[in-house]
């Protein structure tokens, strides 16, 4: 063998040069969201942009060097949200650019849902639709003026320039325009009606609305829409169409792909009219509210398989989203596996089915597939199937991305599901953590994957415990529960409530963020609604917006 001979000058050389190479061609960035406690926030950590948490000197901030603020909104398990992070943040001459004109603020949409709600409801106003990633950008004094969600990177870089622009060139017309979009405080006009009234008038809503042939509501995307499938399903007396409606729109949500046939657990909707195509991300409180959909389902209506589908759902998040450090569950399972490529957790290719199936199961299941391929039960040997999907190592359920915050309003969704099917033993369980929470001096809106305090208790979180503490007390007649849950009400009450209506939160930063006599209901139900009804049994007359007073103590 040959030996090359180096003097030892080029040797002492090459030691002092190679790592000053490495480090300049690796640039490690870190900004205010390093090692942040949410998964969420916690991934923009080292983006090039220098994000900054929302606080009350942000306003302050861009005041003294005269910036437009953008906040951009999104959460852990949101597709959309990581490709923008990989193709948009991470680009240098973006973010070069963001650092330069503006105040770049990333917010956890669940962990402050207050702000988000803000910025999702002036986005619907302004642009006409509005969703995740949510970017609004806001005059120095905390104004919104233009709104926008993912837009790829070309794109994106064009509007901040037109943006800074028009901001460089028209300062004085941008901040007329956001002052003039600033809505008037509602009135408080509640009108009192009836149960009767308030059924009749949500039918007519609803009927117009009912997708008769794949049930659901008409519209491009299919979403569980659960408040208002939970009111439709307590009113005692609906004309047959509801009911046929009804049932095919459970059928197809227990049956179809918006349910995960392996793993368990309902996603968030699907992206056609059909439930086909599944938006890959599991959401705690889809689960804690289609599990109690389907269980007064299965009373209603005597079906041993709603009933069945209620167990599924409630076991998956025992099994995949329990956080035994909290006693709590853990807010969701990401839409991307871990290398940031979507449904890759969920879905199979030809080649592992191949190797994965006997030769007699993959040639009966081959036939009629297209790949990648999400499953959903065969006619024949679907349970065999099924366990060797679920036991393969390719795609092992503990390993999908999962949010480990715990969010407490969330929880308590969950406890009035394990409360009305029945497991009183984990209701306990789960209430007394709860319980434990709301009577810290400041009571958190989550818990961390590391068991730590995340933000401030809001409107939300106290409705849905105290919802979930008074079916349970209901149930065990618990004197000192019952007593629990008038305090926690007094404590919503006086935290909250102002002379211009429900405050989301008892901290807003906005100046436009003033509060609201009814919250409509969205994915999960109003919590004015059932903070209202208790205390005066008035209903606005709005009742498909309003959905939710149907199914609290209102009636």
């Amino acid at each position: 063998m040959n030996k090359i001979k180096v003097p030892i000058f080029w040797l002492l050389v090459g030691l002092i040069l190679f790592p000053m190479l490495s480090q300049a061609q690796v640039t490690v960035h870190k900004n205010a969201l390093f090692q942040h406690a949410s998964p969420y926030l916690a991934m923009h950590g080292q983006d090039p942009v220098n994000w900054l948490n929302w606080q009350k000197n942000i306003l302050q901030k861009a005041k003294e060097q005269n910036k437009i603020i953008m906040i951009s909104s999104g959460y852990f398990s949101c597709h959309w949200c990581h490709v923008m992070q990989k193709k948009n943040y991470h680009d240098i001459k973006t973010a070069n650019y963001l650092n330069k004109h503006f105040i770049s603020v990333k917010i956890d949409r669940e962990l402050t849902p207050d702000l988000d709600r803000y910025l999702i409801n002036f986005a619907q106003r302004a642009a006409g639709h509005a969703g995740w990633p949510q970017h609004v950008f806001l005059t120095p004094n905390g104004y919104p003026f233009f709104a926008f969600t993912y837009k790829p990177n070309p794109d994106f870089l064009l509007s901040l320039q037109k943006i800074q622009s028009f901001w460089h060139t028209s300062q004085e017309k941008v901040i007329a325009a956001a002052k003039s979009s600033i809505q008037t405080p509602q009135k408080k006009q509640l009108t009192k009606i009836s149960l009767a009234e308030f059924e009749q008038s949500f039918l007519q809503q609803l009927n117009p609305r009912m997708d008769m042939l794949s049930g659901g509501l008409k519209g491009s995307n299919k979403f569980p829409n659960a408040p208002i499938l939970k009111t439709a399903l307590l009113i005692k007396k609906p004309n047959e169409e509801v009911t046929d409606w009804l049932q095919i729109t459970l059928d197809q949500i227990q049956s179809q792909h918006l349910f995960d046939h392996v793993y368990g657990g309902f996603y968030r909707y699907t992206v056609d009219p059909e439930w086909q195509t599944p938006h890959f991300e599991k959401m705690l409180y889809t689960q804690a509210q289609l599990a109690n959909i389907f269980l007064i389902a299965s009373k209603k209506y005597q079906r041993q398989d709603y009933l069945n589908t209620a167990k599924q759902t409630l076991e998956y998040v025992k099994q995949q989203l329990f956080h035994s450090p909290s006693g709590l569950y853990k807010s969701s399972q990401s839409a991307v596996d871990k290398n940031q490529i979507e449904a890759a957790d969920y879905v199979w290719t030809k080649a592992e089915l191949n190797k994965l199936l006997p030769k007699k199961h993959y040639q009966q299941i081959s036939k009629k597939l297209t790949f990648p391929w999400h499953p959903k039960p065969t006619e024949k040997n679907w349970q065999a199937i099924k366990k060797l999907l679920a036991k393969n190592n390719i795609k092992p359920a503990n390993k999908i991305p999962t949010d480990s915050k715990s969010i407490l309003g969330w929880n308590g969704l969950l406890l009035s599901a394990f409360v009305n099917i029945g497991d009183i033993k984990t209701a306990n369980s789960l209430a007394g953590v709860l319980i434990k929470n709301l009577d810290k001096k400041t009571p958190p809106r989550a818990i961390s994957g590391k068991n730590t305090n995340m933000g401030s208790a809001n409107i939300q979180d106290y409705a849905y415990i105290i919802q979930g503490l008074e079916e349970l007390s209901k149930l065990n007649h618990n004197k000192k529960l019952i007593e629990k849950t008038k305090k926690y009400r007094r404590q919503a009450n006086n935290k909250f409530k102002t002379k211009q209506g429900w405050l989301y939160s008892n901290s807003p930063l906005l100046p436009d963020q003033v509060g609201s006599w009814a919250m409509a209901d969205s994915a999960i139900p109003s919590p004015t609604a059932i903070l209202e009804c208790s205390l005066n049994k008035q209903i606005k007359n709005n009742p498909l917006t309003y959905a939710s007073y149907a199914q609290t103590s209102c009636k």
